[in-house]
């Protein structure tokens, strides 16, 4: 795998390249890695990551190590980490990072890395609490919001972007499908909660999505429990529920109301698609004629 113009492992120019690596290995992995992936049953898909980010930094530093021994290095490390030391296929998993024609584990293959900062964001309800005192230690400032999200439009993009600018970590909480149900009525949603959880997760301006089934947030905003709330313009403070309300006033969260943008919604969205429909139909009925 190495080259014979590669200075060996134990040359100076590898061990300094080597020794910095190792100094500044944890401030530049959580740097690189989505918090979410530090969760228990998360293991593979950090091995993964992990690794991929190692992986970067020894190409972006010249490649000087040969391959081999740099596989070694990073497989030698990761087995020394608490939460990798058992993880089984750890070759396996190691060598798609190293040469992505390898054919892929079935772990790979059901999480690769190009997906991880996406699906690591979606956490289930029995997740949140456990996940929000990481995050109180880490002082990170908990951002919080919710609604249905249904059928994603440039809208909720300038939304989410005016709430995460109030903090530093932004939690959405998504209405379950049976919950737009009745809130939109019938026909909606028209994306599923597991199709809109993705699609939320894989903007950058989100840091965590979580389902909740019921109608009201309540469930979500006392799990979470936020630094600031964020509802959008059409909403006041003094319209809020008064369980969600009762929620935020418990764990003295801030209350801020982000603009919308006029004339950008799901609703409106529906609209011009049934009146294009049934403009579309009444021509093709002119032209039969």
């Amino acid at each position: 795998m190495s080259s014979s113009h590669e200075p060996n492992a134990s040359s100076p120019e590898a061990k300094h390249i080597w020794d910095s690596l190792q100094k500044e290995m944890i401030p530049y992995l959580l740097s690189q890695l989505p918090d979410e992936l530090l969760l228990e049953g998360r293991e593979p898909e950090l091995f993964v990551a992990v690794n991929q980010a190692l992986y970067d930094k020894y190409v972006s530093e010249g490649s000087v190590i040969p391959q081999d021994i740099q596989f070694q290095k990073q497989l030698d490390i990761c087995s020394q980490m608490p939460a990798l030391k058992r993880l089984k296929n750890k070759e396996a998993l190691l060598k798609s990072v190293f040469d992505p024609t390898q054919p892929q584990s079935a772990i790979v293959a059901t999480s690769p890395f190009s997906h991880l900062r996406s699906s690591a964001k979606i956490l289930a309800l029995d997740q949140v609490a456990a996940y929000r005192e990481t995050l109180r230690a880490r002082h990170r400032k908990v951002v919080a919001t919710n609604g249905c999200f249904d059928l994603l439009h440039v809208g909720h993009l300038r939304y989410l972007t005016g709430a995460r600018g109030l903090g530093d970590f932004l939690w959405v909480g998504l209405n379950g499908d049976a919950s737009v149900h009745e809130l939109k009525g019938p026909g909606r949603p028209l994306v599923s909660e597991a199709d809109r959880a993705e699609l939320l997760a894989a903007w950058r301006v989100v840091d965590a999505v979580t389902i909740f089934p019921e109608v009201r947030a309540t469930s979500f905003l006392r799990a979470v429990q936020p630094d600031i709330y964020v509802k959008g313009g059409d909403y006041t403070v003094d319209s809020l529920n008064p369980e969600e309300a009762a929620a935020l006033r418990d764990c003295h969260a801030q209350i801020e109301i982000v603009a919308l943008v006029p004339g950008k919604s799901t609703t409106n969205l529906v609209k011009k698609m049934a009146e294009n429909k049934a403009l579309a139909t009444k021509e093709h009925k002119e032209t039969k004629e």
